[in-house]
């Protein structure tokens, strides 16, 4: 299949077991996915260019749970409930049980009512899941624990939540090159990782080892999620990249535990798998996931050739196709928004975006830049794609931008929610850059007038970015230090940003800090004129000892106080002209 046809990122499953291999038989025909039109060419192909030789060098059984009756890792918790918020802000239950388990029931004031079959993994690899999805609406209003889900108290919902968790890029980040046990890794990859052909693999080398390997004890996510339970927000924003943990840990890394104790090379907790999703969002977020509604967003790291296969069986607020398997995935999803009674999140998935490449050198104390620059794909020679197709991706873009401009609600406080930073600042070759080059091609010279701010991730640091009045760029929040590996840099200073020119606008204020944490974002009342208060936080300590202090805080206008502003503007321009 061309990659400009449907994309749907079908490989070769294998069945399980796998003791011998011969080569396996073409899958069968089947009708493409509801819901997929053509869309531009995405970062590479999004199918795994795996040969049986390979697949022979790294599986020989399926994941724990593929046989029917055996045990499945985290059922312990099962049913497993969680709510997110679908287009138009209609709240969905969820809950995940054994793949032999019926669907519970969701049990209220009103009567009973059985959960819907969302969709049935099994034990096959590379996309083993051998649990179910079950999926039922909501109502948009219920007090806590007033609905059960198989026994399981549902959180609060409200079309007027005054209280948001922010939080993004929470896996343990885990990417191996070289295990230390491989001469030449590839040219076969499974969840985007290498693997070692068998007349390649070697003994255990400390010096072969290459990759990005976080360390179990530097990963404090669940102290982080049931910190912010704690704080007991109306809604959680997840801004994407949940699943981190690509492939197994190098044996002398301090992330070893991730690996099954038999063969390093079969998933043990860690893949685009039951395992990889529950160890790295499930199991460490249960108390948040207890606690308030979840509105979720795409990362990167949910890419079709990484972790977007459990992504859409899990965490897509759309439904599944009905000729569903776990082969399907998409490479663009559509804008959509979730609609409170004051606030309106306006969702925008770019996560097929290619970076270009930021080697994080900071300019040194005292040097004078004014404008921060976009980095140019069309400069980078590591571009998957051609010239011709990232044209297309900006107009898909373009086309996705207009959308959120139509959507805008005058009366409701706005806020554009995507993975990547639009006017982010980052750093590169002593210069302070922009991000993100392919969306603001794509935003053009238009503005994001009554947005109040862009909520992001993707950068693993807490970046709070307030532009010049009068200048209708909203915002910038960078919520990517919620547990992967924070972002080295050598900012002279947090603050070190201000008075950069970002596309012609001034930056005012400016906040970078890599540290753990997340934010709140919470409706101020008279306190702030009816807007919007601000606190990043960060994490000290763990276990018992944990507890969050405050990182930086700002005030953020209301739609209403963006309104006020405008027509000041206007009216002072008019003076103007009459005098």
């Amino acid at each position: 299949q061309s990659r400009w046809g449907p994309p749907t990122c079908a490989p070769r499953r294998l069945a399980r077991p796998l003791m011998a291999l011969a080569p396996p038989a073409p899958p069968a025909p089947r009708a493409e996915p509801l819901l997929v039109a053509p869309h531009p060419a995405r970062r590479g192909s999004s199918r795994l260019a795996l040969r049986p030789t390979s697949w022979a060098a790294v599986l020989v059984v399926g994941l724990v749970g593929g046989v029917v009756g055996g045990p499945v890792p985290g059922e312990q918790h099962f049913p497993i409930v969680y709510v997110v918020y679908g287009p138009g802000g209609v709240p969905e239950a969820r809950a995940v049980v054994r793949a032999d388990a019926p669907c519970p029931v969701l049990a209220g004031p009103l009567g009973n009512r059985t959960s819907q079959l969302r969709g049935t993994g099994d034990g096959a690899m590379p996309y083993a899941f051998p649990v179910r999805v079950c999926a039922v609406p909501l109502p948009r209003d219920s007090p806590a624990g007033a609905l059960t889900l198989g026994g399981r108290p549902l959180p609060r919902l409200t079309t007027a939540p005054a209280k948001f968790a922010l939080i993004g890029d929470t896996g343990l980040r885990v990417k191996p090159k070289n295990l230390g046990t491989c001469t030449k890794p590839g040219p076969a990859s499974m969840y985007g990782i290498k693997l070692c052909e068998p007349e390649h693999r070697v003994l255990f080398d400390p010096e072969r080892v290459s990759g990005s390997y976080q360390a179990l004890d530097n990963w404090p996510l669940k102290d982080q999620m049931d910190q912010a339970a704690a704080r007991l927000p109306d809604v959680v924003v997840h801004v994407g990249d949940y699943l981190y943990r690509q492939g197994p840990c190098a044996q002398n890394k301090g992330c070893a535990g991730i690996n099954d104790p038999t063969n390093e090379s079969v998933p043990g907790a860690w893949g685009d798998n039951w395992n990889g999703w529950y160890s790295d969002l499930f199991e460490p977020s249960l108390g948040l996931m207890a606690a308030a509604p979840w509105i979720v967003l795409r990362g990167d790291h949910e890419q079709c050739d990484r972790g977007g296969h459990g992504y859409f069986l899990f965490v897509d607020p759309r439904p599944l196709p009905a000729n569903w398997t776990a082969d399907y995935c998409r490479d663009y999803t559509e804008t959509y928004t979730v609609s409170f009674d004051q606030q309106q999140f306006l969702i925008m998935d770019d996560s097929v975006i290619q970076d270009v490449h930021m080697d994080d050198v900071c300019p040194e104390v005292g040097a004078h830049q004014e404008d921060a620059l976009p980095l140019n794909r069309y400069e980078d020679p590591k571009q998957a794609l051609s010239h011709s197709e990232i044209r297309e991706q900006i107009t898909y873009f373009a086309g996705q931008f207009s959308k959120v401009i139509a959507n805008v609600q005058p009366g409701l406080t706005n806020f554009l929610v995507s993975h990547r930073p639009l006017f982010g600042v980052g750093c590169n070759q002593g210069k302070y850059v922009t991000m993100d080059w392919t969306m603001q091609q794509a935003l053009g010279n238009r503005t994001l007038k009554g947005i109040s701010a862009s909520i992001n991730g993707h950068v693993h640091w807490f970046q709070g970015l307030s532009f010049e009045g009068g200048s209708e760029r909203p915002m910038e929040i960078v919520v990517g230090n919620g547990g992967t590996d924070v972002t080295k840099y050598s900012m002279a200073s947090p603050s070190a940003p201000e008075g950069l020119r970002i596309g012609g606008v001034r930056l005012e204020r400016a906040f970078t800090q890599s540290v753990f944490g997340f934010s709140m974002l919470a409706a101020a009342g008279g306190a702030e004129g009816g807007g919007y208060h601000l606190e990043a936080l960060r994490i000290r300590g763990s276990g018992p000892s944990v507890a969050m202090a405050s990182l930086w805080s700002s005030a953020v206008p209301s739609g209403a106080q963006l309104a006020d502003a405008g027509r000041a503007r206007r009216l002072e321009a008019t003076a103007a002209l009459l005098v």
